[in-house]
């Protein structure tokens, strides 16, 4: 999981006349199929990126849906609705639907230290104050913990565990990192995928279950998610498509301790039936809590955005857009809700190039939305 830059996409996405090329920009005449049909070839040629999902939402139903390009290049294996891709940094918004549901449930309290659940690891004496670190500051990225992002382990690499990945024991493959306080709790902004494996850790402390397993039966079953999964095992690997880096060659799917941040691997069809379930009741979370993590936190408002319990948030005129990106190395993926109207975005790629894609397609989705 590397630097995440989704309110930076979304402020150029929506304020940029020039990132597409002007024959991207269609009469409002023009229907989204033929919109997303007509573009996508060349812009994935342009980009040199192998294979792209795209979902389309509108007032709570999935209006267009459909794979292009490779999955696995050398096989010529096409992308479909199925096809598996790593999400990279929205698999935050999955944990913060585990956080919310355990919530819900009275387990967890979003306001007191997070401390309090915690017995296999603690936060390093600072000079900070300790007891303003709380779950609702975790989920905001306003609880002032270092480690912005992961990168991921070979396949054949003993993972470190979550209290030596949170201690910075992580091996050959990084400097070593520890998850500790670096600001003063609830004064500022600082994103933090260290403080999503605090997270990670405080549901394995509170249910006593390893924290994919407990995604898996409680957030991902319930939403009949059936290949979305936190667990990197055959039956995933054999749906997924292949990474590419950014001179076109394929590398190892990377694997992650702090999967909490950016471990999740899903499909196309399955982020669409998650967008949907924003909109209506379903067995995880109540809209009024979900109505709850989309309100912005005032201490993470900068000019290019805010943060909610996960969700981050952008407005741009009469269009609020809400949701996540992800980037891993061989990855790139978006993932935007407009609340009001019921309508959302989803992008998926299978390239280190994938974000050029990814600007590009949300802009024509935007322009489609403001010209219809």
């Amino acid at each position: 999981m590397k630097t995440l830059k989704f309110v930076i996409i979304i402020s150029i996405l929506l304020c940029s006349k020039n990132l597409i090329p002007q024959s991207s920009v269609q009469p409002k005449t023009k229907s989204i199929d033929t919109l997303m049909n007509t573009n996508i070839p060349a812009i994935m040629a342009k980009a040199n990126v192998p294979g792209a999902a795209i979902a389309i939402i509108k007032n709570g139903q999935v209006i267009y849906e459909k794979g292009h390009g490779h999955a696995d290049k050398n096989k010529e294996v096409e992308v479909g609705p199925t096809t598996g891709f790593n999400i990279g940094s929205i698999s935050k918004l999955f944990t913060a639907w585990g956080i919310m549901n355990l919530v819900k449930k009275g387990k967890l309290n979003l306001d007191i230290p997070v401390e309090t659940y915690l017995t296999r690891w603690k936060l390093p004496e600072s000079e900070f104050d300790h007891n303003k670190v709380t779950i609702r500051a975790l989920l905001s990225h306003t609880a002032g913990v270092s480690v912005h992002g992961y990168p991921g382990f070979h396949p054949n690499h003993k993972l470190p565990s979550l209290e030596a990945s949170l201690t910075g024991e992580n091996g050959p493959i990084r400097e070593n990192e520890a998850v500790k306080l670096i600001l003063e709790p609830q004064t500022q902004f600082k994103y933090s995928g260290g403080g999503y494996t605090i997270l990670q850790l405080i549901i394995e402390e509170v249910t006593r279950q390893k924290f994919e397993n407990y995604m898996q039966e409680h957030v991902l079953q319930p939403l009949g998610l059936n290949d979305t999964s936190f667990t990197i095992n055959e039956m995933i690997l054999s749906k997924s498509a292949k990474p590419y880096d950014k001179d076109g060659n394929e590398i190892y799917l990377e694997q992650f301790t702090a999967k909490a941040a950016a471990g999740l691997h899903t499909t196309l069809k399955d982020l669409a039936i998650f967008a949907k379930a924003q909109f209506s009741e379903n067995p995880v979370l109540s809209q009024e809590t979900i109505k709850e993590m989309i309100q912005l936190i005032p201490t993470t408002q900068t000019e290019r955005g805010a943060y909610g319990l996960g969700y981050a948030i952008h407005n741009f005129g009469p269009i609020k857009v809400v949701g996540h990106a992800g980037t891993n190395t061989g990855w790139e993926a978006g993932f935007m809700m407009d609340f009001n109207d019921r309508d959302g975005f989803i992008v998926l790629t299978n390239s280190s190039n994938g974000k050029k894609v990814a600007m590009n397609l949300l802009q024509t989705w935007a322009n489609w939305r403001m010209n219809k």
